[in-house]
């Protein structure tokens, strides 16, 4: 019996370890389909700020343990101390977190600004402290029990194992439909079941894949800026979820669509500006020639020298009898 379980054991490992990137969306989003689909879950309200408790399971069961139990299939511990070692990597240059923890809340109150003018910073009930507390709290809320876990899997997993086989673009493009795919769970769970849900469920997906890659140009270049630290991107992606959610109530008078478009416009104009200052690189360096390397570029450009001019081939052989005869001479 012990025998039999060791062997299934094994044969699964190394199917996830033959399809990394499949198991990882299998395990996560079905963990993101079940736990939208339990009432208990979806309709428990037990955090603060009305976050949704199916997205902490769905984050932590689903995505959080998908990339440690497909990375541990993948490369045992050393990829599992690696990931580790990236999650908690956060000794990066302070302007980092200022831009991580300030842009989204900063850029959304200064387009609010250019709309509606000074009415924006006129002080809500009970005070700007209250707001700014506020908002500190779900932060600190969003980047422990959704951001982190959800960036672990995204980023920590897919985006790094996808890193040196794909152009920045296309990683960036990849890794954001597959986070798409990964949301739809949290469409049925806020609108229902019914045959409307699912018939506006492409619509909603086409919305968010088209949001999410410009999230995830900015993601990729944080993460090769910040020497591949899952925690800023994590501290970034909560900054917006938690100014979105709680912010935009006070600095943007407005309607909800309103809200949603000014603070995605924010991402949207940052991820245009750094995929064009970066020519789409988002942060990428080359990699360095090495001394091999060099010499096999240059016999490439002598053979292709001769093909073109056979008397340049034979002029450079006379040559080279030439100095070996003279070093046998002396």
């Amino acid at each position: 019996m012990w025998a039999r379980v060791v062997s299934a054991l094994s044969s699964a490992r190394r199917g996830v370890a033959r399809y990394p990137v499949a198991a990882f969306m299998l395990i996560s989003v079905g963990a993101g389909f079940v736990t939208a689909a339990v009432p208990p879950i979806v309709d428990y309200e037990i955090l603060p700020f009305g976050l949704p408790l199916h997205g902490v399971v769905g984050g932590v069961l689903g995505v959080g343990l998908a990339a440690f139990l497909v990375t541990a299939a993948l490369a045992g511990r050393a990829g599992v101390a690696d990931l580790v070692r990236r999650i908690v990597r956060w000794r990066v240059s302070v302007c980092w977190y200022l831009v991580a923890l300030f842009t989204v809340p900063a850029g959304a109150t200064l387009i609010s600004l250019a709309i509606y003018g000074p009415r924006v910073l006129v002080a809500p009930s009970g005070g700007w402290p209250r707001v700014l507390a506020e908002v500190a709290a779900v932060f600190v809320l969003q980047l422990v029990l959704f951001q982190l876990p959800e960036e672990i899997g995204f980023t920590g997993f897919l985006q790094d194992h996808w890193q040196g086989r794909y152009s920045p673009l296309k990683l960036t493009l990849y890794v954001a439909l597959l986070w798409a795919v990964w949301h739809l769970p949290d469409h049925f769970a806020e609108e229902g079941w019914g045959v409307e849900q699912l018939i506006s469920a492409p619509v909603v997906f086409v919305v968010e894949f088209v949001s999410l890659f410009f999230a995830r140009a900015l993601f990729v270049w944080f993460y090769n800026l910040t020497g591949s630290s899952v925690l800023l991107v994590a501290i970034f992606h909560a900054s917006f979820d938690a100014a979105y959610n709680q912010l935009c109530y006070d600095v943007v008078p407005g309607s909800n669509t309103a809200r949603f478009l000014i603070f995605s416009a924010v991402i949207v104009v940052f991820a245009t500006a750094v995929i064009i200052a970066t020519k789409g690189q988002l942060g990428r360096r080359a990699a360095a020639r090495s001394v091999e390397g060099e010499i096999a570029v240059e016999h490439a450009l002598d053979d292709a020298a001769r093909r073109e001019d056979p008397r340049r081939s034979d002029s450079r052989d006379a040559s080279d009898r030439q100095q070996g005869g003279d070093q046998n001479a002396v």
